[in-house]
């Protein structure tokens, strides 16, 4: 009897090698997969910005249409290059967006090169006002937040420097920069069918910003409170 107890055992330790081995290679399988699906339409190229020569993969985000706008926004993203059995990517970064406009599809870059870092890329529109209102609101502008400057001289642009933030109108044209330069962004909203309400930390005060979106100016600029410099 303990004889049959002990080939029962040892079948049980065999299937559970099995049923372990097909996990290991179902998960193989799927990191290979999912690395094939994150390269597909990459291009490879070199940083610009890296003393180490490092590439990145550049590739382009699902199309996103402009609501009440005859165009269409890719963003370019980063993926840095895998090694070994990584899920393709260490992390990814905006640093462009593409514009098709028209029927014809006519593109545009937001910025002449891919060197910045997009913190935020949003559609501005009146949010409904009526919990049955379904219809979705044309955009008004569009938000971009970014780095161009790396301000912490850690020698690289990330999330951890000052921003800026930009406006366009709702097809991407008229890029206006109408913040630079700030410590952070706390909050951005459309107060209504005409204003855009910025509120940002810029050195010691936090302050509030009101643009008006059919020109793209500022209209006021305000300070909220200024953290003290005793406790």
């Amino acid at each position: 009897m303990d004889r049959l107890f002990t080939v029962i055992g040892r079948i049980n330790s065999v299937l559970l090698l099995v049923v372990l081995l097909g996990a290991g290679i179902s998960v193989g399988w799927m990191m290979v997969a999912s690395n094939r699906w994150e390269r597909r339409g990459a291009v490879e190229v070199p940083e610009a910005a890296s003393s180490s020569k490092q590439s990145v993969m550049l590739t382009f985000s699902q199309l996103e249409s402009i609501t009440g706008a005859n165009a269409q926004m890719l963003r370019l993203t980063t993926h840095e290059k895998s090694q070994g059995f990584s899920s393709g990517s260490s992390g990814s970064e905006i640093r462009n967006v593409l514009f098709l406009t028209g029927t014809a599809k006519t593109a545009r870059w937001l910025f002449k090169d891919h060197k910045n870092i997009i913190l935020n890329v949003s559609q501005l529109h009146r949010e409904p006002t009526d919990r049955n209102e379904r219809v979705e609101q044309p955009t008004k502008a569009l938000y971009f937040e970014y780095v161009t400057d790396d301000t912490n001289g850690d020698g690289k642009l990330s999330s951890e420097d000052h921003s800026n933030v930009a406006l366009t109108t709702q097809d991407g044209t008229g890029f206006t920069e109408v913040l630079h330069n700030a410590d952070r962004i706390f909050s951005f909203e459309v107060l209504d069918q005409m204003h855009l309400s910025v509120v940002y930390q810029k050195g010691a005060t936090v302050r509030h910003a009101k643009y008006l979106l059919t020109s793209l100016k500022l209209e006021v600029d305000q300070e909220i409170i200024t953290v003290p410099k005793k406790i």
